[in-house]
């Protein structure tokens, strides 16, 4: 029985990563590193400090330290990600079915927990989470489990009854790690990615999860 869904954020709640790729394309751009948009791309799901050690080995370091650069990136595209508030459909509404339910709702996220906070307050949906997790505050990030096991414990509930619902193969990697069911929600462009074959469960879109839960 579920008794805990535990989401990844960006890119499964919310609609960000199209955000996260022309944002860190700018930011790097406006600090004289000619990043392209495809090479952003490239690194879906990782962690920020991975894509400023991509582009300071493939570029040179310039004037700021990586430490400065990171903190940068991160407010760069934390403004942008707030100001659009890009919730995906469904969202709210599966929310607030499993939260009917009794069910546990936590966040396992690679992403800083002040923009996880910012998120779910700009969007309206801090009220359905028992918690946030952030790989931030953790000694690893995803893939992993380190996240997604927080998570859980922090929820108290063994990872054999968790649910964790990502977009990316890092997610899942990281959740099937936890040992945890994985339920994956890929983009149609990654649908006929074959690593998904890994995951527990692959659903379409976000309205079917309440619906899995169920059977």
């Amino acid at each position: 029985m579920i008794e805990a869904v535990i989401f990844d954020m960006d890119g499964t709640l919310i609609d960000s990563q199209p955000i996260w790729y022309q944002a860190s394309t700018e930011f790097f751009q406006q600090n004289q590193f000619p990043v392209t948009l495809a090479e952003m791309m490239t690194l879906t799901g990782s962690p920020v400090g991975t894509l400023v050690d991509y582009v300071l080995q493939k570029y040179g370091e310039k004037e700021k330290s990586r430490t400065q650069l990171i903190e940068e990136l991160m407010a760069y595209v934390v403004g942008k990600v707030l100001e659009a508030k890009p919730l995906m459909p469904n969202v709210k509404d599966v929310l607030s079915t499993l939260k009917q339910w009794g069910i546990k709702i936590a966040v396992a996220s690679a992403s800083p927990r002040n923009m996880l906070q910012g998120i779910v307050d700009s969007c309206g949906i801090a009220e359905y989470f028992d918690y946030l997790a952030s790989a931030e505050e953790l000694e690893y990030n995803k893939p992993h489990p380190a996240v997604y096991l927080h998570a859980a414990k922090q929820l108290g509930v063994p990872t054999s009854a968790c649910f964790a619902v990502e977009d990316s193969v890092l997610g899942m990697i990281s959740g099937k790690a936890a040992s945890m069911k994985t339920v994956v929600i890929p983009e149609k462009s990654e649908w006929d990615d074959p690593r998904w074959a890994l995951a527990d469960y692959k659903l379409v879109s976000m309205s079917e999860l309440p619906m899995l839960i169920e059977s």
